[in-house]
């Protein structure tokens, strides 16, 4: 059996979660979910990619881990009273159990020739779960034309996921994460700047050099941070249908 048709197999059982790549054309976004998709399962791009005039599609697994917490383990003793036992004897719990969900994540990749008008609608956004936000640390408008490009989707979404009409920046909205590229042609690492889109959603944020394979390499800190915006948007898709 091919990884094509192993994913196919797979795709058919578990749920899925759809994240939205926005961004400046030229910014890195195509880079980005290379490494955002790659897995495993999918070592080659032509293996996990579908594409059309508007969109192209990226996909992979995710682990979605759940905690099980179990109750205290019986002692084998009896101790003479109450307050020797609350003093001297201590009850013995098992650590908590980690159990895994499998979820399928798509990255949809808009085409660089759609605008990035405000009143940007699309029947996709509805179902969005996650964003991911990418400029490029060379050219600071590509981060001031973020605004721009997630209103639409993110009216759309506050629109259709909230009982009541949330503010766009609200903290609580839609997970997102943000990705300021072209790291390794910068002199020195930028320090963290208050009024950046990243402080001003409350965002997680991440800096790249998109063009290294091992950017997001497991156990590194950036890989972390895709994991927990990746736990974050199966969250939302769980407790915010």
């Amino acid at each position: 059996m091919t990884h094509f048709q192993e994913f196919q197999r797979i795709e058919g059982n578990v749920r899925t979660v759809r994240i939205l790549i926005l961004g400046d054309p030229g910014v890195g976004k195509t880079s980005l979910t290379n490494l955002l998709a790659n897995s495993a399962i999918t070592p080659t791009r032509s293996s996990r990619t579908v594409a059309n005039s508007e969109w192209t599609v990226q996909a992979r697994l995710h682990k979605y881990p759940i905690m099980e917490q179990h109750l205290p383990l019986t002692p084998e003793w009896t101790s003479p009273s109450s307050s020797e036992r609350s003093i001297q004897w201590k009850l013995q719990r098992e650590p908590p159990h980690v159990s895994e969900v499998i979820y399928f994540v798509e990255f949809y990749d808009k085409n660089s020739s759609i605008s990035k008008s405000r009143v940007d609608k699309n029947p996709l956004y509805k179902n969005i779960d996650g964003m991911v936000l990418v400029y490029n640390m060379e050219d600071m408008q590509s981060q001031d034309h973020l605004h721009d490009w997630m209103y639409g989707p993110l009216l759309e979404i506050s629109q259709r996921r909230h009982s009541n009409h949330k503010r766009l920046l609200n903290r609580q909205h839609v997970p997102i994460l943000v990705v300021g590229t072209m790291l390794d042609r910068l002199h020195k690492r930028p320090l963290r700047r208050y009024g950046t889109i990243a402080h001003q959603l409350g965002a997680e944020e991440m800096l790249l050099n998109c063009l290294d394979p091992h950017s997001l390499d497991e156990k590194t800190r950036n890989h972390g941070k895709v994991c927990n915006f990746l736990n974050r948007a199966v969250d939302f898709k769980m407790f915010v249908p």
